[in-house]
């Protein structure tokens, strides 16, 4: 558990220089939420952390790309951040 809403369920490589998280929203139903404003809402956090966190700077050195993908606590997929290196650097 990253947080008490927020489950790490694995991390994985994709081709074309793309590090994906994948995360469960664990209080959250999909049809309860409005999308958007929670993809506004987490978007400039996760953003500023990998541009911050000195955990993130070898996938900075080498200008990947960071998914960070969430669904809800049914599986759903509720949307995806994208932190491109131009975001980043």
């Amino acid at each position: 558990m990253i947080d008490n809403a927020t489950r790490l369920d694995n991390a994985v490589a994709l081709p074309g220089n793309i590090f994906q998280y994948n995360y469960t929203l664990v209080n959250l139903i999909k049809d309860s939420v409005n999308i958007n404003e929670l993809k506004n809402y987490l978007e400039p956090t996760i953003i500023n952390f990998v541009k911050s966190n000195p955990e993130m700077k070898s996938l900075r050195e080498n200008k990947t790309t960071i998914n960070y993908y969430y669904k809800d606590k049914t599986g759903l997929f509720l949307f995806t951040v994208s932190v491109k290196p131009i975001q980043y650097q």
